[in-house]
């Protein structure tokens, strides 16, 4: 996805949307910290959606009260149809991840029923009869990422991984940014083995942590980029880090966040410099 235009939520942008329907041209709008915000699926796209609004802002393009009043009724839409809709086209990787883990927590009783999910607990490769030739192995590597025990484990996790996820989904584009999740799950889920001895871990918090060390790297690399969180949040969250394994680490799989957060900063600043060479937008 490209972020073609960002403006204020005070814009009246039902013109600009009939004029871009008028023309064919592939769009999206979404609502962010009180700004709309028009995606579309390529940069092409993007530049053609950015000389329609310069048009219309000119007078040069012009809209009548007849053609509004065919268009779309509101911008943002508020309802819970529409924001899911607006959620599965910005970011389809992410809310998939999502409706994974609810389905999971849903089967399992909220993690509750653990026989129910014996097959997506990290696989014991101390066993002589557990090989990682074979692609089962390496997938249960991965699936304790959508293990949750407890709602608030669930919640608390999928909150932090949307808020992310929307940042760098579109950026990345869906593949690559399905690598990079899967790549952080198995790392931080590895660590949490290898660091315990025990296959009985999960949550998507090591993913989250490898989230807030990509974001971390890659904004040193593209100051200017849009991808970016504040200091203060990325040292709260190291703090949180720590504290977790002083004070909860019988109850906390830290060696998962500390995985995840070392292959996420990884990933970061290979992507970001792979990005900066290439000279894309970001």
């Amino acid at each position: 996805m490209h972020r073609a235009l960002t403006v204020s939520a005070s814009l009246d942008l039902r013109p600009l949307v009939v004029i871009l329907r008028s023309r064919a041209i592939a769009h999206h709008v979404t609502e962010e910290s009180g700004k709309l915000v028009v995606w579309t699926r390529s940069e092409a796209e993007a530049q053609l959606v950015r000389a329609c609004f310069d048009a219309w802002q000119s007078g040069e393009l012009q809209v009548s009260d007849s053609a509004l009043t065919r268009g779309p009724a509101m911008l943002p839409v508020k309802s819970i149809v529409q924001n899911l809709l607006n959620a599965a086209w910005t970011a389809p990787v992410t809310v998939t991840v999502l409706l994974i883990s609810l389905v999971v927590a849903l089967f399992s009783s909220a993690g509750a029923d653990t026989y129910a999910i014996r097959g997506m607990f990290f696989p014991d490769l101390n066993r002589s009869t557990v090989s990682l030739s074979e692609p089962l192995v390496w997938l249960q590597m991965i699936t304790p990422a959508f293990l949750h025990f407890g709602l608030i484990h669930l919640v608390f996790n999928s909150l932090w991984l949307w808020y992310f996820g929307r940042m760098m989904e579109p950026t990345l584009k869906p593949w690559r940014y399905t690598l990079v999740l899967l790549w952080m799950a198995l790392a931080g889920n590895v660590a949490q083995y290898l660091w315990s001895g025990a296959a009985n871990f999960g949550g998507l918090s090591g993913v989250v942590y490898g989230q807030i060390g990509f974001i971390w790297l890659w904004q040193n690399i593209h100051p200017g980029s849009r991808l970016r969180l504040p200091p203060a949040m990325i040292m709260v969250f190291l703090v949180a880090l720590i504290l977790m394994e002083v004070l909860a680490s019988s109850y906390i799989a830290s060696a998962a966040h500390a995985g995840g957060l070392v292959s996420g900063m990884l990933a970061g600043w290979l992507l970001g410099l792979w990005y900066k060479k290439r000279g894309s937008y970001v």
